[in-house]
């Protein structure tokens, strides 16, 4: 077997909190060496082990550990017991402009932070401005990096990072700030270091970031790893412990104790119990004269997250043909009902209705809100009333797997304050007539129009 590229056993990290300042002196005088400090570990016990090539996402809540883990990891931070090994060159973005002088333009900050990394004036010459072009600040680039803003700050960072050749990548939350078009490209440039068997450590609260660009990721609770496994199922179980109150929280901790005791399913495996079935289906109707939708019943998903609360639920999501027909095998360029219903148990005002389609990684594709809809908001519905709910779509999907959100909540300030939310209400398999040669993931319904010059 391959040896990681970093390898953690048992590793803690604490830090000595006094009371009071002075009991620091207190303690460091004390003729027996009384204690006057409690010990708080960041880290507690934690094991890892990456490989060359994983892209790895690390999510949990604010104060779990992440950030002191990547400064082991980086060598910033010295652990108080256990063992880290690192082969291979290092590059961590821990914070926005972490390893520049302040004093120093963005040039002057190319040459000095690549100096501290080892490379050579001639490597600096030849990769400045390469890193100047990625990073796009313009003439800001010899001006002091203390008037950068943070995002300029963060494209420096990036820029540095990414091309001095580190075998690990390490980013903690650097992409939180940043307009789309740099995200996108910072995005295709962790592409290309997976493309190129890097090995990348990437911290974010985004998990459609953590879902769409990371192969394998774990979730952080009071210091250790509670979850390894594909991004989907990590990101799942976050979002759960992030959105709980406190008094739930046991219980989600439970519910991830028991995933692990089984062998966590791959995606295709959630996607259905009954796949090699489907498949079969999926084939015979693919060679019919037409592709007609039609019902799976083991098509189901088994990552569905339902945030019901004491004032609304959301009952039964499902797809059905323009008659009626309950589907969720569907044929791309055919119309189709996305229907759930809703229970309110406590009366609400100004309601939002809304759903999401996603891939099988997380990563949204669509989504439509009643806030944004000419029609305008509910105006009310008192409690106990129950209400149905269609959205009425063209399929522009092409052919694979795809799941669905619902949700509910009311406007309050310009903002929707949700009352309920269901993550992977439903799952859908989308097929494509063969004669069709669309690629990727929406069918943009393009027809080329040429003439000769």
């Amino acid at each position: 077997m391959e040896q990681p590229v970093i390898s953690i056993r048992d590793v803690s990290k604490f830090y000595k909190l006094y009371k009071v300042s002075r009991d620091r002196l207190k303690e460091a005088l004390h003729p027996f060496g009384k204690k006057y400090h409690e010990d708080f570990y960041a880290i507690r016990g934690l094991s890892l082990d990456v490989r060359k090539g994983e892209i790895l996402g690390i999510v949990g809540r604010n104060g779990c550990g992440k950030s002191t883990l990547l400064k082991l990891i980086s060598r910033v931070l010295t652990p108080n017991s256990g063992e880290i090994r690192v082969h291979g060159k290092v590059t961590a973005l821990l914070e926005l402009g972490a390893g520049f002088n302040p004093e120093f333009t963005g040039r002057e900050n190319i040459r000095f932070y690549s100096t501290i990394l080892g490379l050579s004036a001639k490597e600096i010459d030849a990769l400045t401005p390469v890193i100047i072009e990625f990073a796009e600040l313009g003439e800001f680039i010899d001006q002091p990096v203390k008037t950068y803003s943070s995002g300029m700050k963060s494209r420096l960072g990036f820029a540095v990072a990414v091309h001095v050749e580190p075998d690990i990548l390490i980013l903690d939350e650097v992409l939180a700030v940043g307009d789309a078009v740099f995200k996108r490209k910072c995005f295709a440039k962790m592409e290309e270091f997976f493309n190129a068997g890097k090995t990348v450590l990437f911290v974010s609260h985004d998990a459609s970031a953590v879902n769409k660009l990371c192969n394998r990721a774990v979730l952080i609770h009071d210091g250790g790893i509670i979850l390894d496994s594909v991004p989907k199922e990590v990101t799942k179980f976050y979002e759960k412990l992030i959105f709980a109150k406190e008094k739930d929280r046991a219980a989600i901790l439970s519910e991830i104790k028991a995933f692990n005791a089984q062998e966590a399913p791959s995606i295709d495996e959630r996607v259905s119990e009954n796949s090699e079935a489907l498949l079969e289906s999926s084939a015979a109707i693919a060679t019919a004269e037409k592709l007609e939708a039609y019902y799976v019943k083991g098509l189901v998903p088994k990552s569905t997250v339902n945030y019901a609360s004491d004032r609304a639920e959301i009952i039964d999501p499902h797809f059905t043909t323009l008659s009626g027909k309950r589907v969720n095998v569907l044929v791309s360029g055919e119309e189709y009902l996305y229907v759930y219903s809703v229970r309110f148990k406590d009366a609400a005002r100004n309601i939002s209705l809304g759903m999401q389609i996603k891939d099988v990684h997380g990563l949204p594709i669509t989504a439509a809100s009643l806030h944004y809809d000419v029609n305008g908001l509910i105006e009310s519905i008192p409690a106990g009333k129950n209400i149905r709910v269609q959205w009425r779509f063209l399929c522009s999907l092409l052919a694979g797997h795809f799941y669905t959100n619902a949700g509910v909540a009311e406007i309050v300030g310009g903002e929707p304050v949700f009352l309920t939310r269901m993550v992977d209400a439903a799952v859908i398999k989308v097929i494509v007539d063969n004669k069709r040669i669309a690629r990727g993931i929406v069918d943009m319904g393009q027809a080329p129009e040429w003439e000769m010059l």
